[in-house]
């Protein structure tokens, strides 16, 4: 038996009279010291068993790693938000957030549990055998296992792979896949849905097959038909698609994953769910296996605003399509030859020991579980149950307030971008968020921005632009492919955007609920815009307080009544200038607002038209008709060098290509009659020519030669000898001979 040594006793063993310390169930609880000195004042407290136990290779349960704060306290049900709101979210005291769909806000509770915890224990690298990194690692194994269960994910069909959010779980899925096809030689198909967001978008560029589905009729076609248009024999298909849009909150079919997993049989196609935007007020259930996503890819500060970490959820049945990644990094393989061989051999324990490179966030992992022990503590053991129910009643309430604010004229205040088959109130298929763009009274738009920084200025925080959403964007305000191109032209960037452009906004506002609102949120947002773009023209809908009934049951929103009929919107075309008038411009009609100085230039003139504000109780005559835009007409306005450069081009081309044409019809015409010589016919000619002007060269004169001296004769033969017959330059030489006489003959006359 191997010898301890004492220091290591010590550190480990704890006294068996001395009692563990309590956990504290709740900040509410009646206590003359607060939590911090609770725990500051208790000792560190490791679990009584043998070190030889301590081990990341051990098979302890999770209760013999457990501290003061790794089980939450479900005895109480939750309390109404605002009887705890301003005690556990004081950074709220004085401010109206409206940005949970970017990431929702942490509890006090949260912060000061985790910072107890560590303060309270030590913890190692969980990479190595000592005591506190085999508490580390123990305890990150027992939260993954606890974070699958709140997903309603049976470990035993799940596995749990921490990344640093959504994004990254997106992009470890297509990198697995291309090293997959790359190993097994199948082409990748990817397929993803118009309200996907831009990483989803972004996959496609990692495979030349890929389609984009415009509607959810689309993808039900597809799933029907068994897949035609999508992957075919000996491809590898993958589809991805938000489980809710982030910028209009709606909710997609999630049992298109079931679906596709049951019907397509030609071509394996796998499912990747993008649930950063649904899971954060709506509980996402993986308890069947048979119908839940291959792969799912979420951001747990969405859900409790700290820790700042992501999970990549697989399927262990799909797991086989990311075991080929090339790459390996710390702690994903068992062995690694560098020098004089390149060998190495992964880890096959499971698959998230293949694709966890380094490190671990341990820290951060440990506040997840703080996290999720306080979301139960708040709002229930079933707390993102409750969530849904709270924030889909409030986005209701938050919808019809919307609706009904008008201008004086009867003009709608706001444009409401939705899907016309989603009812607020209705957690199944609409979330609560809301996008719209503000209009004024003579229906021009308010540049999203402005609205962004007049709420902000008073406390009130929304987010304005494009949303990481750029089919959504183009549908509902009605982009096609050339004006989005013609905009880019122009000078319209995503981080620097021209917000209004041929009259149409390249963006909305969006207002994104949480668990932590309250109707107070939806009042203070509704009573700015009516004061700042109404001028108190709804003052009976503000006064009205909004209450929630949460046991009421969902029905759709009620028709905010009948309205006059307002004349079609004057869009100006793009080559409008406006006339120069003493009124003020758009932006200044903004009460509490600074002026902005109008453009100087041509562009921006065009891209941002000016109209005059009318008498509020009117309504601008409709102007003639503009003909229809053109987007070369766009560019040309905006750099006509560019099209003149490339006019130039053109005809000079032409010019050249004119001039080479003449030519070989000249050649034709000359040497063949064929309008289109052959390369044989050219060279014939060729030689005929050089022939001709060959012989021209070796024109005599009249003029007599002079005689040659005379050729030797050669020798007798001797007597009795046949003669020889005379040699080829004998008979030249002769024959040569024999014409110059003759030639000299008839020179002579004779």
């Amino acid at each position: 038996m191997d010898i301890i040594p004492a220091h290591i006793n010590d550190a480990v063993h704890t006294s068996l009279n001395e009692s563990p310390p309590k956990r504290i169930k709740s900040t509410r609880a009646a206590s003359g010291k607060t939590l911090n000195s609770v725990h500051f004042s208790s000792h560190y407290q490791a679990p009584s068993t043998p070190v030889s136990d301590h081990s990341s290779d051990s098979d302890l349960e999770a209760e013999d790693y457990a501290t003061d704060y790794t089980s939450p306290d479900t005895s109480e049900m939750p309390d109404d938000v605002e009887e705890f709101r301003d005690r556990e979210y004081p950074q709220l005291k004085g401010k109206t957030y409206l940005d949970h769909g970017g990431t929702t806000l942490y509890a006090k509770s949260l912060v000061e549990e985790f910072s107890a915890d560590l303060i309270s224990n030590l913890y190692g690298n969980p990479h190595s055998a000592s005591t506190p990194s085999a508490l580390a690692g123990h305890r990150v194994d027992t939260i993954r296992d606890r974070a699958l269960r709140f997903f309603n994910a049976d470990p035993e069909h799940f596995d749990l792979v921490f990344v640093a959010n959504a994004t990254a779980a997106i992009k470890l899925v297509i990198d697995c896949f291309k090293d997959y096809a790359a190993v097994s030689n199948t082409p990748v198909w990817y397929g993803y849905h118009k309200d996907a967001h831009t990483s989803l978008v972004g996959v496609r560029e990692s495979t030349k097959l890929h389609r984009c589905f415009a509607t959810d009729e689309e993808v039900d076609i597809w799933i029907n038909s068994g897949g035609l248009g999508g992957p075919r024999a000996r491809q590898l298909g993958l589809f991805a698609y938000p489980g809710q849009s982030n910028m209009s909150g709606r909710r997609l079919p999630l049992n298109w994953c079931g679906r596709i997993r049951k019907s397509f049989h030609k071509a394996a196609t796998y499912t990747l769910l993008d649930a950063a935007a649904l899971a954060s007020t709506a509980p996402l259930d993986l308890s069947d296996p048979a119908t839940a996503p291959d792969f799912v890819a979420l951001s747990f500060y969405k859900i409790f605003g700290f820790p700042n970490i992501g999970a990549l959820i697989v399927r262990k049945e799909s797991a086989h399509v990311l075991e080929s990644r090339k790459y390996f990094g710390g702690g994903t393989v068992d062995m690694v030859i560098a020098v004089n061989d390149t060998w190495h051999a992964k880890k096959n324990s499971s698959i998230h020991d293949r694709l966890e490179d380094g490190t671990l966030p341990f820290h951060s992992i440990f506040a997840l579980d703080h996290g999720m022990n306080v979301h139960e503590r708040l709002y229930g053991p079933n707390p993102m149950k409750f969530i849904s129910h709270h924030t889909s009643q409030l986005g209701k309430q938050l919808y019809n307030s919307l609706s009904n604010l008008t201008h004086s004229n009867g003009l709608p205040l706001c444009r409401i971008y939705k899907d016309d088959n989603t009812t607020y109130g209705d957690p199944s298929v609409q979330g609560a968020t809301v996008a719209f763009n503000v209009q004024l009274a003579d229906g021009s738009m308010v540049p999203y921005e402005e609205v962004e920084e007049a709420a902000d200025d008073q406390g009130i925080f929304v987010r304005s632009g494009s949303l990481c959403n750029p089919g959504g964007m183009a549908t509902y305000l009605n982009w096609s492919p050339a004006e989005m191109k013609a905009a880019y032209a122009a000078g319209h960037r995503c981080s620097k955007p021209t917000q209004i452009m041929l009259g149409k906004p390249t963006g909305v506002v969006r207002v994104s609920l949480g668990a932590m609102s309250i109707a107070a949120d939806v009042q203070a947002l509704i009573r700015f815009l009516d004061d700042t773009y109404c001028h108190g023209a709804n003052k009976a809908l503000v006064s009205t307080p909004i209450s929630l009934a949460h046991n009421t049951p969902l029905s759709p929103p009620p028709s905010p009544g009948p309205k006059p009929t307002i004349s079609p919107l004057n869009i100006p075309h793009a080559l409008y200038v406006p006339p120069q008038q003493s009124t003020p411009s758009l932006f200044q009609t903004t009460p509490s607002r600074p002026s902005i100085p109008e453009p100087t230039t041509s562009w921006d003139s065009t891209a941002l038209p000016q109209h005059p504000s009318p008498l509020p109780t009117t309504i601008e005559p409709e102007r003639a008709k503009n003909p229809p835009w053109n987007p070369q007409d766009y560019i040309n306005m905006r750099k006509p060098w560019e099209a003149e450069m490339r006019k130039q081009h053109a005809q000079n081309y032409n010019n050249v290509g004119m001039e080479i044409k003449v030519h070989e019809m000249e050649d034709a015409s000359t040497f063949s009659r064929n309008p289109t010589p052959s390369v044989k016919a050219r060279k014939f000619g060729r030689s005929v020519v050089n022939l001709l002007r060959t012989k021209s060269h070796f024109v005599e004169s009249n003029r007599v030669p002079p005689l040659p001296a005379p050729l030797p004769t050669s020798p007798p033969l001797p007597p009795g000898e046949p003669p020889r017959e005379a040699s080829n330059s004998q008979r030249s030489r002769k024959s040569i001979e024999k014409q110059r006489f003759q030639d000299n003959v008839d020179a002579l006359g004779l």
